[in-house]
């Protein structure tokens, strides 16, 4: 499956660091959601992008956006990642990787890493904006309130 602006996302569950389950249709109850994709938790890159989205993340609620990041590692994990950088939003724990193969996330340096990949998604979980950057983790943030503000009336 590739997933393009206008797609709905694919309904999924996966488990939080509180061992919570998540479920995409049924837990989303705000007017936007942000969904990016990650490597790994506690690598700089992903460390950056997570610190740079909580930094924002007063602006994405004034947005009524929530945010969840995603990668492949466990709930424990997950856990230790939060804490250590203090983390407002949900992380969730896509163990072997099977939402993103599921949905078909490219990969990163010449197949070596899990793609670095973030969506919007409406309350209906429509997919309104795409933005893919390995190296940029701050874009991540940037292009999608920019997004946001250019084409959401609140």
């Amino acid at each position: 499956m590739n997933l393009k602006v206008g797609n709905k996302f694919p309904d999924f569950k996966l488990i939080d660091e509180t061992g919570e389950t998540f479920q995409l249709y049924k837990d989303t109850n705000t007017s936007f959601l942000v969904l990016y994709f990650y490597p790994k938790d506690e690598t700089p890159g992903c460390t950056k992008q997570a610190c740079y989205f909580k930094n924002y993340y007063d602006e994405f609620k004034q947005l009524d956006c929530e945010i969840i990041g995603i990668s492949s590692d466990d709930e424990t994990s997950h856990k230790k990642f939060k804490t250590n950088y203090n983390l407002p939003f949900k992380l969730l724990s896509d163990q072997h990787s099977k939402l993103r193969k599921g949905i078909n996330l490219p990969k990163d340096f010449f197949g070596l890493s899990p793609g670095r990949i973030t969506f919007l998604l409406n309350s209906k979980s429509e997919i309104l904006f795409i933005h893919r950057s390995s190296l940029k983790m701050k874009s991540h943030i940037k292009e999608v309130l920019e997004f946001l503000n250019e084409n959401i009336l609140v």
